[in-house]
């Protein structure tokens, strides 16, 4: 194992990575041939272990997990009326891809309450659908190590109360 001063992130933290989701630090190791081995962050996720450069920790791929405040100013966010994505299916699913890639847990929860707004006035393309599913799996199990007294079934049934107020908003805007 390698230990190096002044890292972003040690062993033990929680992180975040864009494609992968929330995943543990669980050691700091040198990889590759002699000569030209480079430092990496070993991270495990519930289904694989992978690993970032250190000199990518500033990378847009990892981040620090968010904290309550961040989830409580994301359940706010989702129950905001949705906004129309985009009527044309490139158009949208280039927007979807774009606010998945920023990250940001603020954007990822307009998405999710979009893509479930969406789904309330037509039905969501396959695509569409695995996002939709996928944008919850990853607020929720972040959500999870954030707030160790919550439970999956607990943080669930907050999402879908806030994206019901959402629709709710909707409705109130219509008649």
């Amino acid at each position: 194992m390698v230990i190096k001063e002044n890292l972003r992130y040690h062993i033990g933290d929680w992180v975040v990575h864009y494609f992968h989701g929330v995943g543990k630090i669980e050691g700091i190791v040198k990889k590759g041939l002699p000569g030209q081995e480079k430092t990496y962050y070993r991270v495990s996720t519930k289904n694989m272990d992978y690993w970032i450069p250190v000199e990518d920790e500033m990378s847009d791929h990892i981040e620090p997990i968010r904290s309550q405040e961040d989830f409580d100013k994301a359940l706010l966010v989702l129950a905001e009326p949705p906004k129309p994505i985009g009527q044309h299916h490139k158009t949208r699913k280039k927007r979807i891809h774009e606010r998945w890639l920023d990250g940001d847990l603020n954007a990822r929860a307009r998405l999710l309450r979009d893509l479930n707004g969406r789904r309330r006035l037509e039905s969501l393309s396959f695509n569409e659908r695995e996002m939709l599913d996928k944008v919850m799996k990853y607020f929720i199990n972040e959500w999870l190590v954030t707030d160790k007294s919550l439970s999956r079934a607990d943080a669930n049934a907050k999402i879908k109360s806030a994206l019901q107020i959402s629709i709710t908003k909707v409705h109130k805007a219509e008649e």
